[in-house]
């Protein structure tokens, strides 16, 4: 994305990240689908803009993470500096530390959060708190490049505080995940 000192961004598992060769015109448009950490660095004659598929996020100079991967809610976690989110017409301004979560029903909502949460991927780790089990799930699947199906589906929405290292294998994850004695997972 250019210099490295202007822009840095960090890709999670089965993301993609669309750029041209060299910006021209007003803005700095990139596309993603999937989850990234940009670093960018301000200016305000030309903003950087990340588009999504629901939304876009416009940066003067800033840390966020942005997580939109296709049928998922999309999130944008605010770290240092400023952003606007824009869906369906509707703008919101997030202060560090805010999360705007665009849900199905296409609405913005921000809350105050631990980016810590939204963060961690980048570190090397999982770490979850108080997140539904079909979001922990989805999340372990990518990483691992395997489907975990469920044979009961009223366990999607069991919330779960869960921490593991992104470098251990499967079985380690999935047996930290059953010591939480709420589910059992198997692959």
């Amino acid at each position: 994305l250019g210099d490295v000192y202007k822009r840095q961004v960090l890709l999670n598992a089965d993301s993609k990240i669309t750029f041209p060769t060299r910006f021209t015109g007003e803005n700095r448009t990139v596309k993603l689908v999937g989850e990234a950490y940009f670093k960018v660095s301000k200016n305000k004659h030309r903003p950087f803009i990340v588009q999504t598929e629901n939304l876009s996020t416009k940066v003067l100079g800033t840390e966020f993470n942005l997580k939109a991967y296709p049928h998922s809610d999309v999130n944008v976690t605010l770290i240092k500096g400023s952003v606007a989110v824009n869906a369906e017409g509707k703008e919101v301004m997030l202060k560090p530390g805010q999360n705007a979560e665009y849900n199905e029903n296409k609405e913005i909502e921000v809350t105050t959060v631990d980016t810590e949460c939204y963060t961690q991927w980048k570190d090397g780790y999982f770490y979850f708190d108080n997140v539904p089990l079909i979001d922990v799930v989805r999340d372990l699947g990518r990483w691992y490049n395997v489907n975990i199906d469920f044979e009961r589906r009223e366990l999607y929405h069991i919330r779960l505080n869960f921490w593991a290292n992104k470098n251990t294998h499967l079985d380690e994850a999935l047996e930290l995940l059953n010591k939480l004695e709420k589910v059992q997972v198997d692959y």
